[in-house]
């Protein structure tokens, strides 16, 4: 193996992303090094790019979260992969070598798992942060807190009696909140999405789909027909801040409940709410890392595989960009950030 090898790095914020050199990483204790063979984008690495989020302090930074491989080499202390092993994972988001668009990268082995018999690395690349910012929004404390199927507080809480809104089921993380809350069982979800979509975000597991279309007010009304005033979980992966008093207007006025909510930048405007909150409601903003959330991650990585082949959660369907092509890769990011496209892109590499 040489010592080198070809990456994709944002060199300047704000300035098309570039193709370069850089040493290949050696894994350390819990992690393996994977043979990249495709590696998903998405709106994140837009954001890395034009504005340096999370990559600021660590340029040049090599972007794409998503990881999908072949294990090259197993660190210290890892036993649940070995060299050859099909597997999939979230890269450390502040860590270049831990990133995508190179040929060879690290994956920390508890956030990471072995691909699904019959799929391919394409499908499996589209689960990582896409899947886990979904299940910290519903299963962090950080977040909704609503306890995660796999814990033992889930057998004292009644799924089935309870309702969970979810803003922007077309999104990709919204698909993923859906499969999550199908997963864990709710009565009622209720979707907010676009109309022509409806089919497929009931296959997913939706019980009710409002109109994204219709007027703010209408929307409020027909989610609340559904739940009445005992809805205490709601999720916006979509809307800017000042429209996400969409999502705090449907929750209950009698019992405190949440919002998490994934755009994060400003508060909720109270004052376009139709009606008090007595009891009061919390918004929560979310984080979807493995590593920072790693009491809810690592339990869903160990579970994953299994999951993905029993038809309990399935990927996203999505573009491919062939090998390393930094101006087809500068358009898809560039897609992201005028909003022409928002779904899953993956990068196979050759």
């Amino acid at each position: 193996m040489s010592k080198t090898q070809t990456a994709v790095f944002v060199t300047e914020i704000g300035k098309p992303v570039v193709r370069g050199s850089r040493p290949v990483p050696s894994p350390s204790n819990g992690q393996v090094l994977v043979k990249v063979t495709t590696t998903g984008l998405n709106a994140l690495d837009a954001l890395g790019r034009n504005y340096g989020l999370l990559i600021q302090e660590t340029l040049p930074a090599v972007l794409g979260a998503d990881v999908a491989g072949v294990v090259a080499e197993v660190g210290p202390d890892v036993t649940t992969f070995k060299q050859g092993d099909r597997i999939f994972g979230q890269a450390a988001l502040q860590n270049s070598d831990s990133r995508g668009l190179q040929e060879y990268a690290l994956l920390d082995a508890q956030f990471a798992a072995k691909s699904a018999a019959g799929f391919s690395d394409g499908q499996m690349a589209s689960f990582p942060t896409n899947l886990v910012t979904a299940a910290v929004s519903l299963f962090d404390e950080s977040a909704l807190g609503i306890p995660a199927p796999w814990t033992e507080a889930a057998a004292k809480f009644d799924y089935g009696a309870k309702s969970i809104l979810i803003i922007g089921g077309g999104s990709n993380t919204g698909r993923y909140a859906i499969q999550l809350a199908a997963l864990a069982g709710f009565g009622k979800i209720i979707v907010v999405a676009s109309a022509k979509k409806a089919s497929e975000i009931r296959s997913l597991g939706a019980t009710h789909v409002v109109d994204r279309s219709s007027a703010a007010a209408t929307i409020v009304t027909e989610i609340r027909n559904v739940a009445g005033d005992d809805l205490l979980f709601a999720l916006d992966t979509i809307q800017q801040p000042d429209a996400q008093f969409i999502g705090v207007d449907a929750l209950s006025n009698t019992k405190k409940g949440k919002l998490a909510r994934l755009l994060t930048q400003g508060p909720v405007p109270a004052e376009k709410l139709s009606s008090e909150k007595q009891a009061g409601y919390e918004v929560k903003d979310v984080f979807g890392s493995s590593h920072a959330m790693k009491d809810t991650a690592a339990p869903l990585w160990a579970r994953l595989t299994a999951y993905v082949e029993g038809g309990k959660i399935r990927p996203l369907t999505y573009a491919v960009i062939k090998g390393l092509d930094v101006e087809a890769i500068n358009r898809k990011l560039d897609g992201y950030s005028d909003g022409s496209t928002s779904g899953q892109c993956q990068v196979q590499m050759d």
